[in-house]
């Protein structure tokens, strides 16, 4: 008689400015089908989303972290310097500190993450699972040129999508026999959200075109392991992309999306488990 074990299901969240607030969205869809959720790897937004859920279990008090940021939340961060980015990032700190209630390990959690960031000195991804929450969540948030690097264990530590903008391969490695992949990287060419440059070219769109483009390839080598993929149609990520998670309408237009495309999905995880606790 087959051994009908629970499959373990690691969910990988990645990076994409405001964008990741689409992670919220689908969260709550599998919270509300009772899709259990044993690991989690995040990059950049999808780190603090990831830190933040895997902290409380409690996907009602993220989503109400997120509509309640204001543009004042937004501008309480900004702390000027021109020494590695545009801004310190040490406010940034203290908001993510006052988000996850207070100064934590990893061991605190009660799902197990690895968030994602890249070491600037290597180039190489780095993949951090024990010590200090914040500064790590801090150090996979750092978008070159708007944030300071990270000085963290004798490493410069950046943004987290440079290297691994969709992290599968870490929840796999976690353990996962299940790995459920959020891609915030493919919106930008087949799904009616592109656009013609030629009739509004400028040198604004065109590098923002172009950074976009990158993401989108890096985010596709970046799908190594994923069993299920889930895309939310998310607009196209600016310069400073992460500055409208202060925005409310923004918010709530993200998180909807996700519900979206999880939902559209729902039925391809349950076949998955279904199969995998039936044949193991």
């Amino acid at each position: 008689m087959a051994n009908k074990k629970q499959p373990k299901i690691g969910l990988a969240l990645g990076s994409g400015g405001a964008k990741g607030l689409a992670h919220i969205g689908v969260i709550k869809v599998l919270e509300k089908n009772n899709i259990p959720i044993d690991f989690i790897a995040g990059s950049s937004m999808g780190a603090l989303v990831g830190a933040i859920y895997a902290l409380n279990q409690d996907i009602n008090k993220l989503e109400e972290i997120a509509l309640e940021s204001t543009w004042r939340t937004g501008f309480s961060i900004f702390d000027p310097t021109f020494k590695g980015g545009l801004v310190k990032g040490k406010r940034l700190e203290n908001l993510v500190k006052t988000w996850i209630a207070r100064d934590l390990n990893f061991a605190d959690l009660k799902i197990p993450l690895t968030v994602v960031a890249t070491d600037l000195c290597t180039g190489k991804e780095i993949d951090i699972k024990r010590g200090n929450i914040i500064k790590a969540v801090r150090a996979s948030l750092s978008v070159p040129i708007v944030f300071q690097p990270v000085k963290y264990k004798n490493k410069l530590l950046a943004d987290g999508g440079l290297s691994n903008p969709l992290p599968d391969d870490a929840a796999r490695a976690m353990g996962a026999d299940l790995v459920i992949a959020v891609n915030l990287d493919n919106a930008y060419f087949d799904n009616g959200l592109n656009h013609d440059l030629n009739k509004d070219i400028n040198l604004i769109k065109v590098p923002i075109r172009a950074l976009n483009i990158l993401r989108y390839h890096l985010a596709q080598n970046s799908l190594k392991t994923a069993d299920i993929l889930i895309e939310p149609r998310v607009g196209e990520i600016g310069l400073v992309g992460w500055s409208k998670f202060f925005d409310n309408k923004e918010v709530k237009k993200n998180i909807k999306a996700g519900e979206k495309a999880a939902l559209k999905i729902l039925p391809q995880i349950k076949k998955f488990l279904w199969t995998k606790k039936t044949f193991n």
